[in-house]
């Protein structure tokens, strides 16, 4: 069998019907969301799942609905082999307020599909959809246990991935597509904390508006005298809430305290809390403000930090306690997320990254990034694409990434996604055959 052939012949004839599925994919608005009788995060995230699992039937595969809260794929046929999670999904973070283009209309410009999730990460869940169809398409049989999931709270905690891998148990491997290629082999620890002290009489509350789901709100305004001061986000992406703490101070009543708070703000690496680290694979540690409160005569500011993998957050815990306290804050964790770390040398990372690299004639390396997806929950696993790390997308300045407004995703990047997709479930069910 010429399997590239194969699979070149295979996206060939279902690219239009691809992109006129991702795009109805994206028409839906699944920010997820709590309280919606039946549905955990709300009939928008509900209603992507249903969407999913009808496709998925029509491609002749398995969907298991668990709960509403993520969805299980597999081919009909049972198989006692190995179990490899290949996980995504469909939930996305709220409609950007900049966006050129309808958020939610799936709009194809070029050689692009513009829209709220395409990259992060619908784009991706269609990509591995269309990657097991493939072989239940081509009636070619897997010996081992292949399974996709489709969560529907990665964007808000991944309670999502975790209930499901309570109740069915964890995979042999898993692979979060989530990413850029060829593999992303750990994920920085995180800690999101608040520190609080008493306001200056001056001040009478601080507050920061935005979405739960964007790491930093949009906005913060200041009550002072009677006076009302708004800083909001800038087109240099810079943040709002630090630059407010740092030109209408004083804040707190204590002025040494506030001092300390303003030099916070300007301190990306957390020296001032005792945590800063580095490491060759994960590079240093990485502070930032995202939300602030008014609580009684305590003002509060929350901060989310990410740790080098060679430094575990329950080592950090004790350190920023000891150093909130000696600063004069009262300190609330309020997440723990430890990362993950699999060595660049692990055998699965180094055939998934040579499989990338063999296809696409590339040289590219293993990488430890910040941000969280479900690799993290894994006992065993790994990130995998589906992104091209070398895309120049022809969007103006801040446009086109996922999160941020206009989000776009390549079809032919896309296409290629499934491509790799085929032939890294080939690989690790012959590596495990």
């Amino acid at each position: 069998m010429d399997w590239k052939q194969e699979i070149d012949d295979y996206l060939s004839a279902h690219k239009d019907e691809i992109v006129k599925n991702l795009c109805e994919f994206v028409e839906i608005p699944s920010v997820a969301e709590f309280g919606a009788e039946g549905y955990p995060y709300g009939p928008r995230c509900a209603r992507a799942l249903d969407f999913c699992a009808r496709l998925c039937r029509e491609k002749g595969l398995d969907a298991v609905n668990h709960d509403y809260r993520c969805l299980e794929v597999r081919p009909p046929q049972p198989s006692q082999g190995r179990r490899l999670v290949i996980a995504s999904h469909a939930d996305v973070v709220p409609a950007d307020k900049d966006n050129l283009y309808p958020p939610f209309g799936g709009t194809v410009q070029g050689d692009y599909i513009v829209g709220r999730g395409v990259v992060d990460d619908k784009g991706p869940l269609m990509a591995t959809l269309y990657a097991l169809a493939f072989f239940q398409e081509k009636q070619i049989p897997l010996k081992n246990d292949i399974r996709l999931v489709f969560g529907s709270n990665e964007e808000r905690g991944m309670d999502d991935m975790a209930y499901y891998l309570e109740k069915v148990g964890q995979p042999d491997w898993g692979l979060a597509v989530d990413d850029d290629f060829p593999v992303t082999n750990g994920e920085k620890g995180q800690i999101q904390f608040t520190l609080s002290a008493r306001k200056h009489p001056r001040v009478e509350s601080l507050h920061s508006q935005g979405e739960l789901q964007r790491m930093i709100h949009d906005s913060a305004t200041l009550c002072r005298d009677g006076e009302t001061i708004t800083e909001s986000r800038r087109d240099n992406g810079d943040n709002p809430l630090a630059r407010l703490v740092k030109e209408h101070g004083p804040l707190l009543e204590d002025a040494l305290t506030d001092q300390v708070l303003r030099e916070l703000c300007d301190d990306p690496i957390a020296a001032l809390l005792g945590l800063h680290r580095q490491d060759a694979v994960s590079g240093q540690t990485l502070l930032r403000l995202f939300q602030l409160d008014t609580q009684g005569d305590q003002l509060c500011f929350s901060f989310d930090v990410r740790l080098p993998v060679s430094f575990p957050v329950e080592d950090a815990l004790p350190i920023l306690q000891a150093t909130a306290a000696q600063l004069g804050f009262s300190l609330e964790i309020t997440k723990r997320n430890p990362g993950y770390y699999v060595p660049a040398d692990d055998p699965m990372v180094t055939m998934l990254t040579d499989l990338y690299n063999n296809e696409t004639n590339s040289q590219d390396q293993p990488y430890v990034m910040g941000a969280c997806t479900y690799a993290r929950l894994f006992r065993h696993g790994c990130g995998f694409g589906g992104g091209n790390p070398h895309e120049v997308k022809p969007f103006p300045a801040g446009h086109g990434a996922a999160h941020g407004p206009d989000e776009a995703h390549n079809i032919p990047v896309l296409l290629d996604a499934i491509k790799m997709y085929i032939l890294g479930i080939k690989a690790i069910d012959e590596r495990w055959g």
